[in-house]
């Protein structure tokens, strides 16, 4: 019997095959590492865009609040609530991505970015407003005495509602801001949207 068996290996074919297997190999990790880039470059761009309309929104609440229109801040709001629902949403597709490229795990940051200290304003911090009892009767005093010290209370009344009035405002687009500001946490930022809600309540109380 001479020449070759028809079923004997041929020498190098399975290095070639195994080659081919490498190269097929590294061309998808090449694909999936260029899908998960431009994954991450989505987000980007997603974070960019709400960032850019955060900072219009936060232009359109100080036109709100210098006018005091307390009735369109709720809208406002809900605009606010779903466009950081949307980067939540892309802020976790990154986490997943980020995860399979470099093995990062974010959950620990954005928990304790989140659980960061919320600034808090109920309406037992703003100034109280005097009432008749803290005006000082000097007792027998004539109708004009009494007409001044009403004219004086009232006159005090309005400087303390204005100024409740501006420090619910200054909280509120604080709070706001901060939210904007924190699009790439979403955690902090549902915490801030949430003080956003209770400081509009307050700032409309004073305004009505």
């Amino acid at each position: 019997m001479y020449g070759t068996a028809p079923d004997a290996e041929v020498p190098g074919g399975r290095e070639d095959d195994d080659l081919d297997e490498s190269l097929r190999n590294i061309e998808q990790a090449v694909r999936t590492a260029q899908r998960a880039f431009d994954e991450i470059g989505r987000c980007n761009r997603m974070l960019d865009h709400a960032q850019e309309s955060g900072d219009e929104a936060i232009r359109e609440l100080d036109e709100l609040l210098l006018r005091r229109e307390h009735a369109a801040a709720p809208a406002f709001l809900d605009r606010l609530d779903a466009l950081a629902a949307e980067v939540a949403r892309s802020e976790a597709d990154r986490t997943v991505v980020r995860r399979i490229l470099f093995g990062e795990d974010e959950d620990e940051l954005a928990d304790a970015v989140g659980a960061q200290a919320v600034p808090r304003l109920t309406a037992d911090d703003l100034p109280r407003l005097p009432t008749v009892h803290d005006v000082e009767d000097p007792g027998d005093s004539t109708l004009e005495d009494m007409w001044e010290r009403d004219q004086a209370l009232a006159s005090r009344q309005h400087e303390v509602r204005r100024e409740r009035t501006r420090i619910a405002a200054d909280h509120l687009r604080t709070v706001t801001t901060r939210a904007v500001e924190s699009f790439g946490t979403p955690g902090a930022t549902a915490a801030l949207l949430v003080e956003a809600r209770r400081a509009y309540v307050l700032w409309a109380s004073c305004v009505r």
